[in-house]
């Protein structure tokens, strides 16, 4: 968990996501997010991390009853809350258990499923300004492509083609050292990295 400094003048907006690559965007868009990761929460994690947040978002994978407890407690906690699914399609009913208007749990839902720096950025104005009436104002989500190619220099190498696969999310978390990386090296075997990002595998 990890949190920027102390502001009155800048909300926190706890983030308590089972997508790995939303707490990567968070930390790296700029916004003030506190986050965790609610299946590798210990006891008393949770109480500490609502301390001093000013709005709690929850996106979970399998639905309420994947976190039915946890979901409890940070609504019950009194911090505006809201909950969405982790899927790219909204789940009517865990947005019913946000303790907010449905439709900012919706636009919520879409800057998530969009992912990406600027739609994490722009969630936590959108957050705070619809909710606690701050002033900061926001972008409405920015659609990012399902797949698409890694944007790298190459070298001059006559070789063969070899594809490179890997998440759209760890594209739109800024994660792709690692694919920048393996490009490299199949470029010193000889070979022409092809590197591609693709919402799921299935639909390659």
């Amino acid at each position: 968990m990890s949190s920027a400094p102390d502001s009155t003048l800048n909300p926190t907006v706890l983030l308590l996501s089972t997508s790995d690559t939303d707490l990567i965007a968070a930390r790296a868009s700029g916004a003030r997010y506190r986050w965790a990761n609610p299946s590798r929460l210990v006891p008393g994690e949770l109480d500490e991390l609502l301390a001093g947040a000013d709005v709690a978002v929850v996106r979970i994978l399998g639905g309420y009853r994947a976190w039915q407890d946890g979901i409890d407690a940070v609504v019950a906690s009194g911090v505006p809350t809201v909950v969405v699914s982790g899927e790219q399609s909204p789940d009517a009913e865990l947005m019913g258990h946000s303790s907010v208007p449905q439709g900012a749990a919706l636009q919520t839902h879409v800057y998530l499923a969009q992912g990406g720096l600027a739609n994490l950025a722009n969630l936590h104005s959108f957050l705070c300004d619809t909710l606690l009436m701050t002033g900061f104002g926001f972008a409405p989500p920015v659609a990012t492509p399902t797949w698409g190619r890694l944007d790298r220099e190459t070298s001059a190498v006559d070789g063969p083609i070899i594809a490179v696969l890997y998440y759209r999310a760890q594209q739109l978390a800024g994660n792709t050292g690692y694919v920048d990386a393996l490009c490299a090296a199949i470029e010193n075997a000889g070979g022409r990295p092809l590197p591609v990002f693709c919402a799921s595998l299935r639909t390659v």
